[in-house]
C-alpha cells in the first residue's frame, strides 16, 4: 500500500511511503542494513553498498516489516515480528536469551515478540513509526495475537537519559503484574530513587514511551547488553489492555501491509 504524510522539515513536499512484510532476501538485507544505521553501526551517510548489515540467528524465522520511500525504494522504517511458530523453529524469543522469561511460559503460546524497531535518523520526525504501528495493529488483530512481548532499550551513551530515574518511574508507577517477573541473565544496576514531584518525570527513550502509552507495564529489572551498549527493559502488553484511542488512531492510518 501506499501513503503519504510529511515527514522531515528538510523535505519541500509530502513524501509517499510504502508498507510491506518483507517477502525476499532482498527485502531482508535492506531492513538489516537500515538497522545497522539506525543502531550507529555506521554513519546514516555510508554508501548503501558499504554498509554491514545488523543481523541475528532470529532473522530467519521472524517477518520483517517495511516502510519504504515510494519513489526511491529505500528503507526508512522497520520492525521484526517473531510469532509463536517461528519462535519455535528458531528455538525460543530473543527475548530470552536476555531474560530468564518462565514466568510467561502460560501465556507463549498466544504471544508475538516486536524486536529490532528502527527509523532512518533522517525520517523520526515524521509519521515512519505511525505506519509501522498501524501494519502491525492490523496484523495482530487479524492473527488473532493475544499478548506482546519485547525489549525497550535506553541508549547508555546518552547524556539525556538516567537510567537510575527511569528506573525508578518505571518500578514505581508503570510496573507489571509480579508474577510475570522476568529476570535478566545479565542485570544492569540501578537504583530506586524518588520520582515525580515538583521535578517532573524523566524523559523516557522514545520506543519505551510509545509502549507505555499503548498500555504495556515494565515486568523485570533491565538487561545490560554491551554490544548495543543499552540497558533493555522487558515490556509486556495485553492486547486486550491496549489503550483504545490509539487502537483507533492506527487502524485509521490505512490497510493492511501487503
Amino acid at each position: 500500500m501506499s501513503l503519504s504524510c510529511a515527514v522531515h522539515p528538510s523535505f519541500s513536499r509530502k513524501t509517499s511511503f510504502s508498507v510491506s512484510w518483507a517477502s525476499s532476501f532482498e527485502d531482508i538485507l535492506k531492513a538489516q542494513k537500515l538497522r545497522a544505521v539506525a543502531f550507529g553501526f555506521c554513519p546514516p551517510e555510508t554508501p548503501f553498498d558499504e554498509i554491514v548489515p545488523e543481523c541475528d540467528g532470529f532473522d530467519p524465522h521472524a517477518r520483517h516489516l517495511l516502510v519504504t520511500v515510494s519513489e526511491t525504494g529505500q528503507c526508512v522504517g522497520t520492525y521484526r515480528l517473531l510469532d509463536p511458530e517461528g519462535a519455535r523453529k528458531a528455538g525460543g524469543f530473543y527475548t530470552e536469551s536476555e531474560f530468564d522469561i518462565s514466568s510467561l511460559t502460560p501465556f507463549l503460546s498466544r504471544t508475538a515478540e516486536l524486536g529490532r524497531s528502527c527509523v532512518h535518523p533522517e525520517y523520526r520526525r515524521g509519521g515512519v513509526i505511525a505506519l509501522l504501528w498501524s501494519a502491525l495493529a492490523r496484523t495482530l488483530i487479524a492473527e488473532n495475537i493475544h499478548y506482546l512481548m519485547g525489549c525497550a532499550s535506553l541508549d547508555l551513551t546518552n547524556p539525556h537519559l538516567d537510567p537510575d530515574q527511569i528506573y525508578s518511574d518505571l518500578r514505581l508507577y508503570r510496573w507489571g503484574d509480579p508474577s510475570l517477573t522476568v529476570v535478566p541473565h545479565r542485570p544492569y544496576p540501578c537504583l530506586l530513587r524518588p520520582v515525580g514531584g515538583g521535578r517532573g518525570f524523566p524523559p523516557l527513550p522514545p520506543l519505551l514511551k510509545g509502549y507505555l502509552r499503548l498500555g504495556a507495564r515494565c515486568i523485570g529489572d533491565p538487561a545490560h547488553d554491551p554490544l548495543f551498549r543499552t540497558a533493555d527493559f522487558p515490556v509486556w502488553l495485553p492486547l486486550s489492555a491496549m489503550d483504545r484511542g490509539y487502537v483507533r488512531h492506527f487502524l485509521r492510518k490505512g490497510p493492511s501491509a501487503s
